[in-house]
């Protein structure tokens, strides 16, 4: 990992989501910083290869821990081990912003991916398995 200061981070946008990609250099932990918008999230999945750390920094999200469903605010701290089933809704009347911390460092990769996809998006959900087998995540259910 390289020292320095930097304000240009890569930006994404999928599925209600906008995920500025905070350390574009080499690092050991993927840094997203994540915008999600009303009754937009993550369907329950499991990330086979990393742990998660989530940071609600505004507004209120549903999140799915293992068996375990709770809302979260700003303060609030998520803690998942690979292997876990997750997800997340945000469930308030304005845009959700959480910071997810991830180790080891790839899941950047998954983010972009699908910002790749032809537009319109909606129309090739088709090719979101491909993409997840890809980056080590297995969708496994709905919006928490």
């Amino acid at each position: 990992m390289q020292a320095g200061f930097t304000t240009d981070f890569e930006t994404t946008e999928f599925a209600g989501l906008t995920t500025r990609i905070m350390n574009t250099d080499d690092s050991p932990f993927t840094v997203l910083d994540m915008t999600i918008k009303p009754g937009f999230g993550a369907p329950a999945h499991i990330s086979t290869g990393e742990d998660k750390l989530f940071m609600v920094i505004e507004g209120k999200l549903k999140y799915l821990v293992g068996t375990e469903t709770r809302i979260a605010e700003a303060g609030a701290r998520i803690q998942v081990p690979k292997g876990v089933v997750h997800g997340f809704t945000n469930v308030g009347a304005g845009e959700a912003r959480h910071i997810l911390v991830s180790t080891p460092r790839r899941h950047e990769e998954f983010f972009r991916d699908l910002n790749s996809l032809p537009e319109p998006r909606e129309q090739h959900m088709d090719m979101l398995a491909e993409i997840s087998a890809r980056n080590a995540q297995e969708i496994v259910g709905p919006l928490p």
